[in-house]
């Protein structure tokens, strides 16, 4: 099934050292807030996209240009005063990678981001939380490393060590493999509203990304003052492509028969 999956570059891009970020759908939609939101503050551009047979049957259409449901974002490297280079790489995609595919989408973005030397592939996850918190309360955001590298970041950004638990989807997968390959792998998660896109529960996480970056800096106070606009369309693109892929299946024709099969 990996020979299924092909990787699609747009323009020919040094992605040597960078932070690449998964922003696959999951709860309260913080990956794809998160991932959303830096695509748009840092202007980065698509410069790849993902494809398989295995994905809902959609084209996304941005600016009137058609992508497949997952892209690849990058921008330029800028460096700092003591030549200390950034760049930052995204993964974006609105709509859930279907579970027998998760497996070598992640060994697939593992080799990718191997043979294009990225320094990091960090996912973003939202943790269900079932009632609304203190508006006051600071709820913490756990990590989890692959290598010891990683799991020292858990410590040096303050995050809170799952010693215990679950991750699931690809981004449980990358972790496990970055794991077995010695590939350095981190994973976040934010506790989120499970019913609706939490903007605020995103803000934090994209608080601490721009905490790992010295170079790059991405303001989180426009989400903060937006973050009802922007959860209500999300909201909206996301129910607008479910009824796209309701109605695509809809006029598909009949299967035949089980003596066909």
């Amino acid at each position: 099934m990996d020979d299924d999956i092909k990787i699609h570059m747009y323009e020919d891009i040094d992605l040597s050292n960078s932070m690449l970020i998964d922003g696959f759908p999951t709860v309260g939609l913080v990956s794809t807030i998160v991932s959303s939101f830096i695509i748009d503050s840092l202007k980065l551009r698509r410069v790849g996209s993902i494809v398989s047979r295995h994905f809902p049957a959609a084209a996304i259409i941005q600016n009137g240009i058609p992508s497949p449901p997952l892209r690849i974002y990058a921008g330029p490297k800028l460096c700092g005063p003591e030549n200390e280079c950034e760049q930052v790489v995204v993964l974006n995609s609105e709509v859930r990678i279907p579970d027998e595919i998760q497996l070598p989408l992640a060994q697939k973005i593992l080799d990718w981001s191997k043979d294009n030397d990225v320094k990091l592939v960090l996912s973003v996850e939202g943790t269900p939380i079932t009632e609304a918190p203190d508006p006051e309360e600071q709820l913490g955001i756990y990590g989890v490393g692959s290598t010891d590298r990683t799991r020292k970041m858990v410590t040096n950004y303050n995050l809170t060590p799952m010693d215990m638990g679950i991750i699931t989807g690809v981004p449980g997968h990358l972790l496990y493999l970055g794991d077995m390959e010695q590939r350095d792998v981190l994973c976040m998660l934010a506790p989120a509203h499970a019913q609706f896109p939490d903007a605020r529960a995103a803000a934090k996480m994209i608080e601490v990304i721009d905490e790992m970056l010295s170079v790059i800096e991405i303001d989180t106070a426009p989400l903060l003052e937006q973050a009802t606009k922007l959860e209500k369309g999300i909201q909206e693109s996301l129910e607008m492509l479910k009824r796209g892929l309701e109605h695509g299946r809809e006029e598909q024709p009949p299967l035949p028969g089980p003596m066909y099969r």
